[in-house]
């Protein structure tokens, strides 16, 4: 009975010795992986610091990208998240951009990183057509072990999301952004373990909005003397008070004609009712790549004031 009690002890003894030994070489091989993903990167030890310094350089540079001319850190973000996908320096500037503090890929580096993919069996983009006009575009993925899987991205889809009519692409190149959309959907669906959770650059320009931070809570401080120093001097800039005249926005503008001066004021009147910081007035500015409310368009202003009213 006690050579029988002294056995089961002694094989429980070693089965714990072994399950504490299979728990450390687990626990070793966890780190050793953890110490190799990092090793794999441009955050390393190794190449962390070589390629700081070649950010360094490349922000001064004129031959890259204008958003990250100046900008060495949003530069090493571009290539370290290169370097995960595959993408030499020169590649990850073209085609993976910075858009509201993520980075994205643009339309082409991301239907490059997919048909790439080992899984990738074809990737179909058709024109959708109203007779001679282009109305939509469908994208069609195949990845093998898995069904065809097809987006569709039309006109009406284009008018729901509030696209239409904006200056830029989406009035000058419709078709094209049509296709971007459907082709941006499709591929996220079948291929997000390949995108590394990197979406559409030119989805998530349109979805950047303006009115964004922390609106400013002491009533007390006025940023109407700052929006003075924004305009031209032949804008009048009497304002003293919070606008809250009724606004009367027009539905259409023009991008050949300058705002007008009431334009300006409503502008100016609903930033101050909204207490805008001065880093949601440069937002603003840069999102219309002006420097002043006086240089923006007519097509600009009504855009803007729609945002406004609907912040």
């Amino acid at each position: 009975m006690t050579t029988d009690l002294t056995m089961q002890q002694s094989t429980e003894l070693t089965l714990a010795k072994q399950e504490a030994q299979i728990l450390r070489l687990q626990l070793q091989n966890l780190q050793a992986q953890k110490v190799s993903r990092l090793e794999d990167s441009l955050f390393s030890p190794a190449l962390f610091e070589h390629y700081e310094k070649v950010a360094q350089k490349l922000s001064r540079s004129g031959m890259i990208p204008k958003s990250y001319q100046g900008k060495p850190e949003d530069i090493f973000v571009a290539m370290a998240m290169g370097y995960q996908l595959g993408f030499p320096v020169e590649q990850s500037l073209q085609d993976i951009a910075v858009i509201n503090g993520r980075p994205c890929l643009w339309g082409d580096g991301l239907l490059s990183l997919a048909l790439n993919h080992p899984d990738c069996d074809a990737i179909d983009e058709e024109p959708i057509y109203n007779g001679q006009v282009v109305t939509g575009y469908v994208c069609t993925v195949k990845r093998k072990g898995h069904a065809s899987h097809s987006k569709t991205f039309t006109i009406q889809d284009a008018q729901k999301a509030n696209l239409l009519g904006k200056a830029g692409p989406w009035t000058n190149y419709l078709e094209r952004m049509l296709q971007l959309r459907a082709r941006a959907f499709a591929i996220r669906d079948k291929f997000s373990d390949a995108l590394r959770g990197l979406k559409c650059a030119e989805v998530e320009q349109d979805n950047e909005t303006i009115i964004e931070g922390e609106i400013i809570l002491d009533k007390d401080k006025t940023h109407v003397e700052k929006l003075k120093k924004l305009l031209q001097p032949n804008i009048p800039t009497d304002i003293k008070e919070p606008y809250s005249a009724p606004l009367k926005v027009h539905k259409t503008g023009s991008d050949d004609k300058l705002a007008d001066e009431e334009q300006i004021k409503q502008i100016i009147g609903l930033m101050e009712v909204k207490e805008f910081s001065d880093e949601r007035i440069k937002k603003a500015l840069d999102y219309y790549k002006v420097e002043t409310l006086s240089e923006l368009t007519e097509a600009q202003a009504v855009l803007f004031l729609l945002k406004l009213e609907k912040s």
